[in-house]
């Protein structure tokens, strides 16, 4: 009888243990080594975004100002200021000063004030050596109501004025006179009423209290103003029509008249509608204008009076003053007012 020489539960238990296993992996595949992934291809890093532009600012700093001018030499003014009338009605930068850029032959100007333009158009006069009547109340339609006149209006206008600094302009004479109103005797522009010649002495009087240096000046008759005793009016006006008569005799008057008041004397043309029947036609509605002729004879007429402290004609129109034999009679009288001494439009009483 066969006996085996171990026991039979050994042999098997070697066999397995032989086997690598234990009885729980009994079944399983075989056991196989770990492998890593196989590797992808290198991928290059993409550049950092940009940084996103920082957007303008809603308020960008305004480009600094230029530089400021030197200041201008003293003005050098010979004779008496001679221009036109500048009506603008509402826009400072139309109102064409200085008045030498329009014409060589100006050196004076008549023309509305404005806040914001003021200093700059006087500097502009300034350095060209020219002279300015400036209305601060601008036209009569700012200041009147239905019953004509309304002299409180008028001193709002002013007084709009009140904090800018123009004394070194009247100092130097580039600022001649405020103008304070045009024609207070014409019935048409007052609704009626004609403007009283007191209230002529007051509105002179409350411009002296902004300006104590400047002249008050009117375009008034000085047949309307005579035998007032004014203390703070300082001249007024008397401007040529063909209509009015001979010319001799319309100075004369008129000088008298200025004088017996203690007034200065402006002198001037209607050169746009006072030619008469033997004017220009064509630059004021129905009315001619003046031509070359007309206006060297009557200008230097005018000119050859020495009470005049400044000659002015209305109205500036670019196409009567452009024409070739308008410019020649305009440099002759213009030559002429530069010949005449200084003579300030303040009263002399």
């Amino acid at each position: 009888m066969f006996r085996p020489t171990r026991p039979f539960w050994l042999t098997v238990a070697l066999a397995v243990y032989a086997c690598g296993g234990d009885s729980s992996d009994i079944g399983a595949p075989p056991a196989t080594p770990e492998t890593p992934p196989p590797s992808s291809p290198e991928t290059p890093t993409p550049p950092a975004p940009e940084p996103p532009a920082t957007p303008p600012p809603s308020n960008p700093e305004p480009p600094p100002a230029p530089p400021p001018l030197p200041p201008a030499p003293p003005p050098v003014h010979n004779g008496i200021p001679f221009g036109p009338n500048v009506y603008t009605k509402g826009e400072s930068s139309k109102s064409l000063i200085p008045p030498s850029d329009i014409d060589a032959a100006f050196s004076g100007l008549v023309t509305a004030a404005y806040p914001h333009t003021l200093i700059e158009k006087l500097e502009a006069a300034r350095r060209r050596s020219d002279r300015i009547l400036l209305a601060f109340a601008g036209n009569s339609e700012f200041y009147r109501d239905a019953n004509g006149f309304n002299l409180d209006m008028w001193k709002a206008r002013v007084d709009k004025f009140r904090g800018i600094d123009i004394s070194s302009y009247i100092a130097d004479g580039t600022l001649i006179g405020h103008f304070i109103m045009d024609e207070p005797s014409d019935p048409n522009n007052w609704f009626g009423h004609p403007v009283p010649v007191s209230q002529i002495d007051e509105m002179a009087k409350y411009s002296k209290e902004i300006w104590p240096d400047l002249p008050a000046v009117i375009r008034a008759w000085p047949s309307y103003v005579k035998g007032y005793p004014f203390q703070y009016l300082d001249a007024v006006w008397a401007q040529y029509h063909e209509r009015f008569g001979p010319l001799d005799e319309f100075i004369a008057s008129n000088v008298r008249d200025a004088k017996q008041s203690g007034l200065q004397l402006v002198l001037g043309l209607n050169v746009l509608a006072g030619g008469g029947d033997a004017g220009l036609p064509g630059y004021y509605f129905n009315k001619k204008s003046m031509t070359a002729q007309q206006l060297k004879q009557w200008g230097n007429a005018l000119l050859d009076q020495p009470y005049g402290c400044a000659f002015f004609m209305f109205r500036y129109d670019p196409a009567y003053f452009q024409r070739p034999d308008i410019k020649e009679a305009m440099a002759e009288l213009g030559q002429k007012a530069r010949s005449l001494p200084v003579q300030p439009c303040r009263r002399s009483g």
